[in-house]
């Protein structure tokens, strides 16, 4: 999703998306904002998202997370980030996940761009894709060239077992906003391309037993060896159209996104020599949300 929003909608965006793009593709979306001198602000923010999708790659058992937000922005670009996920699956619900984001960002003419680190605290028994990553690093760039939006995007990814991923996404986006500027929506496309040691480190936990997903029912022994090929490769990983919408109220913000993700290279597992071909499929998701200034 590439954004070129009013800066009425600016805030709830930018809280919204920080949590979605670690959710959709591991990409921490950004806006950009009219030219105008920035105030510093605080917000709180409640969203709900019908599944946790990672670079196309999820679990087979849906993971709906309902996630409060908020958020400290100085003027200057410097903001930091508190979130935690709440899983709502009746007979596994729990909070899954606690999130801390640091980072800072300015616009320039028509140029945006944003530096963050997050740090992912998963409980134990999470069967989110990315339940072994511990922090990521990421720069965005934005630039609205009227007619489209293009956006470049880059992380490193840090796992549990001191393995990391690179990831880059491009995009292209437009914008329709409404004369009063109360409503947008923005459709968009993004190509993401990365590797997949956070996948590798996904099937040894959910395989042999430690998490709590659809794979976890047969566990295997532990010195079972899980291995995916060329999880080291940089490959295109997946495709994605989005359509994000907005309605502005006063200091409130209503968000409703949908999505649909097309994963690529699927992964080859190899499981003690025996390989096992991935068979992913395609994956429609949305987001609904409020976020209010306080």
């Amino acid at each position: 999703m590439i954004i070129v929003i009013n800066s009425k909608l600016k805030l709830a965006v930018k809280m919204v998306l920080c949590f979605v793009g670690f959710m959709i593709m591991g990409q921490h979306e950004e806006i950009i904002g009219q030219n105008e001198e920035e105030k510093s602000y605080t917000a709180a923010e409640l969203n709900y998202i019908s599944d946790a999708v990672f670079m196309g790659r999820k679990d087979s058992v849906t993971a709906p997370y309902l996630y409060p937000s908020f958020v400290y922005h100085h003027r200057s670009g410097f903001y930091a980030k508190g979130s935690f996920s709440y899983l709502t699956k009746p007979d596994d619900s729990r909070i899954d996940l606690f999130l801390l984001s640091s980072g800072i960002d300015f616009t320039f003419n028509k140029l945006y761009s944003d530096f963050s680190v997050t740090k992912y605290f998963f409980n134990e028994k999470s069967y989110n894709v990315i339940s072994e990553v511990t922090v990521d690093i990421t720069a965005d760039l934005i630039y609205d060239f009227n007619v489209l939006n293009v956006k470049m995007a880059a992380s490193t990814y840090f796992n549990k077992n001191s393995s990391s991923d690179f990831f880059l996404t491009l995009g292209l986006g437009h914008d329709f906003i409404t004369s009063n500027t109360k409503f947008q929506f923005s459709p968009g496309l993004e190509v993401n391309w990365g590797s997949q040691n956070f996948y590798q480190e996904y099937y040894n936990k959910v395989i042999k037993g430690n998490g709590s997903g659809a794979m976890s029912g047969n566990p295997l022994n532990t010195d079972t060896i899980i291995t995916i090929q060329e999880n080291e490769k940089f490959n295109i990983m997946s495709v994605e159209f989005s359509l994000p919408m907005w309605y502005n109220y006063k200091a409130a913000t209503f968000l409703f996104l949908p999505a649909f993700v097309l994963p690529q290279s699927e992964a080859k597992i190899i499981i003690d020599e025996t390989l096992v071909e991935e068979q992913l499929k395609e994956t429609f998701y949305w987001v609904i949300g409020l976020s209010y200034k306080l």
